[in-house]
């Protein structure tokens, strides 16, 4: 085994060991990802698989939205051209000769002084602009009445592309697919989506003194907690998780588990061995295989924090893991 691999940091390595602020944290782990891109890879999905996926690219609009001039209450729809014949301080009377439902159009012309009953979601007839609530009206027989000092003309009606116009942006590429944004794709009539692929994170545990849940207990012994706190945060966060279990503190271990993270994943994350003491190699060996970017963040506890670039060794791998 090289020495290097085994010694603990020596001073003259270290001179990137400064205790970092978190802002100083966020601008050098900026400029350590920027570099390295977004995935590259792209799977198209349903809609049922794309929750908090990241958008590939834009999403064009196949269509208008709404699709067609429509009504946004349940009322009766009518010209807004009648309200002009009404003198002030009178009520405006119409004659109801059809009804308009959502998904069935009503298709005829109106004569001067009739109306439609119309239901929310409902197409406009032709040549109609404004919808009367039918709150907002006395029905009598084949006749409604309303105050048309209430409503004016274009009321209610909701405008053909007013959500969305046909070959507008959509979603913009990079986005993460929310349940709001699902359904938006839904009312496009998009079945998939192209997504990039999965971010996927290695990770493992350092430590003699680790055991798993389960084990039977030790003297001297702990059970490995941060493991599981990880996993679940990085399945939230939308990542695909490599779980590569605990090592024993011992370098020629180290140097197999991160090499064969890095051969695996995006993005290796390790607990444990950062710190000073005789049996903390993992800061070295990252050294070793790679680089370390940053080392001590001003945090309790939690301030031994190493950040690096990795270089996988196996075939097929990718380029780099941060």
């Amino acid at each position: 085994m090289n020495a290097a691999m085994t010694a603990i940091f020596q001073p003259a390595a270290a001179t990137n060991a400064q205790t970092l602020t978190t802002t100083q944290v966020h601008q050098k782990l900026q400029a350590l990802l920027q570099p390295l891109g977004a995935v590259a890879d792209i799977d198209t999905v349903t809609l049922p698989d794309a929750l908090d996926r990241v958008l590939a690219a834009d999403v064009i609009c196949p269509v208008n939205v709404p699709p067609h001039d429509n009504s946004a209450m349940d009322g009766y729809a009518f010209a807004g051209s009648e309200l002009k014949s009404v003198q002030p301080n009178q009520r405006l009377t119409l004659r109801v000769v059809g009804t308009a439902l959502a998904g069935a159009p009503w298709h005829g012309h109106l004569a001067a002084g009739e109306c439609v009953k119309i239901m929310t979601g409902a197409v406009m007839p032709e040549g109609l602009d404004t919808v009367v609530p039918h709150e907002q009206v006395t029905v009598s027989d084949a006749f409604v009445e309303l105050d048309a000092s209430n409503v004016p003309a274009g009321a209610n009606r909701r405008l053909r592309g007013e959500d969305l116009q046909q070959g507008s942006v959509a979603l913009p590429a990079g986005q993460r697919l929310t349940p709001a944004a699902l359904g938006l794709l839904a009312s496009l009539g998009l079945g998939q989506v192209s997504v990039r692929r999965r971010l996927c994170v290695a990770y493992f545990s350092t430590g003699d003194e680790l055991l798993n849940p389960g084990d039977a207990p030790r003297e001297g012994a702990i059970y490995d907690s941060n493991r599981f706190s990880l996993q679940a945060l990085l399945r939230r966060m939308g990542a695909k998780v490599l779980d590569l279990g605990a090592i024993p503190d011992e370098p020629a271990a180290l140097q197999e588990r991160l090499s064969q993270a890095a051969s695996l994943a995006d993005v290796v994350l390790t607990s444990g061995g950062i710190s000073a003491g005789e049996a903390d190699h993992t800061r070295a060996m990252l050294q070793n295989m790679g680089r370390v970017e940053f080392w001590h963040i001003a945090m309790r506890p939690g301030r031994p924090l190493a950040v690096g670039l990795l270089a996988p060794v196996a075939a097929n791998s990718h380029s780099e893991s941060a």
